[in-house]
């Protein structure tokens, strides 16, 4: 097509030199460079197809079959998925039992009660659960009995034992057939299954960005990875393809390091992640955002050769990057905020754009001289004020799509199941429930736009409440209902009824029999028989008087008869 030819419309202008006009720096010694008042001229773009984006209806299922978040949620965890990870954590099961290992976990007779389908989505609402009832410290205490834990809901998706017998021996592939030899033989054959439904459920719309993704594990294996500027700083890191419009993750790779079959190219690492993520839209006129780590010329050459349209910020110390613009840093001493400068070495532009410091971008879509006003904070003599700059219109177009990944991040971090545990696949599975969760809950907003009387939900509904529903569904559970209290084990003694206000001990009562009154005898050393007596177990049956004129029963319960 001409509008991909690496001259087109802008011929004559040399790669990778800024092409002659007037000096806009000031300096006499400047090399002359391109600014806003220079003409441009733009390549011509792949139409984008934006027909069917967003969910893809699944062609097996009938019109108002998705009423529910489980079914949304089925979708990507669907039966065979679940009945392969019930297959395999049987026989990973009987096999450790059968070497003498996770007898802890067995019935009385020794042998391993089978997981079922229902005990594995139970299972995976339980995980559901912890994420958004989250009880700090030992995961025990969501089974505890103590008062203020007793009647949490995980004693009623599945019991602490059997959970914990299902955590220790889970399985999602099968462990006759694993290679010893590839890093992700634990979880392959599950990723596979799961990527496939995350791009056959849905069509991204134009603007994608690819960012790396860290789930958090201090595991100890070969491609544990540190990353500084993260907020998760230690883990698994993922390259993430996501939908700039609502963060759903298409698609992903783990990365496990030098591999066989997976060596680095002479290009780099950060342009085979890019280029196998985005082969699947090739010449659909999608645009991709990338940061300075993926960003390079011959990247976005190859990209616009297949039909992708490319932005990203990047380095000026790039082999590639117009000799030109090298200079950076000393061209910018003196500039006033929003000053630019640009080269077309097509079909990229580059650009340089001076707001605190330099800021480099390369794209291969738009004009080089379309720009807008942003708003900044100067600091004078009064103290701050704000100003009007100039911009370049790719960098707002930048800010604006390139955080597709960290709102994913985002979406993911607010209700995450992560769980500590010693084997890292684990931690890594527990990730995918996670997008499973997420990617399914953007699906139902899709499809509630589209049809609001079928997903009727009240104002406000929000993922904690996708969640929510998720579980009770899964369980089937009421939407209300009492707490699960605790019925087994031995039974407790009652404690007694608290006390009346009108139950006392100290009752007066009439025997049959004379003895002397104990209090006359003491005070007066005077026997005077009486028939009646004190009833409480404290005063041993004393007798002493109760009338009008002698009451010794009133004197002995003093506190002052007895410091006598």
């Amino acid at each position: 097509a001409a509008g991909r030819s690496r001259g087109g419309a802008a011929a004559g202008r040399s790669r990778g030199r800024a092409a002659a006009g007037p000096s806009r720096g000031g300096a006499d010694d400047e090399a002359p460079f391109l600014s806003y008042g220079d003409d441009d001229v733009p390549n011509v773009l792949p139409q984008f197809d934006s027909r069917h984006v967003g969910f893809r209806f699944p062609g097996y299922l009938t019109r108002g079959s998705l009423r529910q978040a489980k079914d949304f949620f089925e979708l990507f965890l669907d039966d065979s998925i679940i009945n392969s990870i019930v297959t395999h954590t049987n026989s990973y099961a009987q096999e450790k039992i059968f070497s003498g290992q996770g007898s802890s976990y067995t019935k009385s007779d020794g042998s391993w009660q089978d997981v079922t389908a229902d005990e594995i989505r139970r299972f995976i609402a339980l995980l559901i659960h912890f994420g958004v009832v989250h009880v700090r410290g030992d995961v025990q205490k969501n089974w505890s009995t103590k008062s203020l834990y007793h009647g949490l809901w995980a004693r009623a998706i599945l019991s602490r034992d059997r959970y914990f017998a299902i955590l220790s021996m889970l399985h999602v592939v099968d462990p006759a057939n694993e290679d010893l030899s590839n890093k992700l033989r634990k979880v392959e054959s599950f990723i596979t299954h799961f990527k496939k439904k995350c791009s056959e459920l849905y069509k991204p719309r134009q603007h994608v960005a690819i960012d790396e993704r860290m789930v958090k594990s201090r595991h100890r294996s070969g491609f544990r990875q540190f990353m500084k500027d993260k907020p998760t700083k230690w883990g698994i890191k993922l390259w993430v393809l996501a939908d700039s419009s609502n963060g759903y993750t298409v698609d992903f790779n783990i990365y496990i390091g030098r591999a066989a079959g997976r060596e680095i190219s002479a290009n780099g690492l950060g342009y085979d992640v890019v280029m196998r993520l985005m082969t699947p839209y090739y010449g659909k006129g999608y645009h991709l955002f990338v940061d300075n780590f993926y960003s390079t010329v011959n990247l976005f050459r190859d990209l616009f050769d297949n039909g992708v349209l490319a932005t990203g910020t990047i380095l000026d110390s790039r082999r590639s990057f117009p000799a030109a613009l090298k200079n950076s840093k000393q061209w910018a001493k003196g500039k006033e905020r929003g000053c630019m400068r640009w080269v077309r070495d097509p079909p990229c532009l580059v650009l340089q754009w001076v707001d605190n410091k330099v800021v480099s971008m390369i794209t291969t879509v738009g004009k080089a001289n379309d720009h807008i006003q942003v708003s900044r904070k100067q600091r004078n003599a009064g103290g701050w004020t704000n100003i009007l700059v100039q911009q370049p219109q790719i960098f707002q177009t930048y800010n604006l799509k390139m955080n597709a990944v960290d709102r994913s991040d985002q979406i993911l971090s607010s209700f995450n199941i992560q769980r500590k545990c010693l084997r890292w696949w684990k931690t890594l599975f527990f990730h995918l429930i996670d997008m499973a969760v997420v990617n399914s809950y953007l699906l139902f907003l899709e499809h509630q736009a589209n049809n609001p009387k079928e997903l009727d939900r009240p104002a406000g509904y929000n993922q904690c409440d996708f969640r929510d529903e998720l579980v009770r569904q899964i369980c089937d559970f009421d939407e209300y209902g009492d707490p699960p209290l605790y019925t087994g084990g031995r039974p407790r003694t009652p404690r007694p009824p608290p006390p009346s206000v009108f139950a006392t001990e100290h009752i007066p009562r009439v025997a049959d029999k004379q003895r002397n009154c104990v209090v006359c005898y003491k005070q007066d050393r005077v026997e005077r028989k009486i028939t009646t007596y004190c009833s409480a177990p404290q005063c041993e049956g004393k007798f002493m008087h109760i009338t009008r004129e002698r009451n010794c029963f009133e004197i002995f319960h003093s506190p002052e008869y007895h410091s006598q």
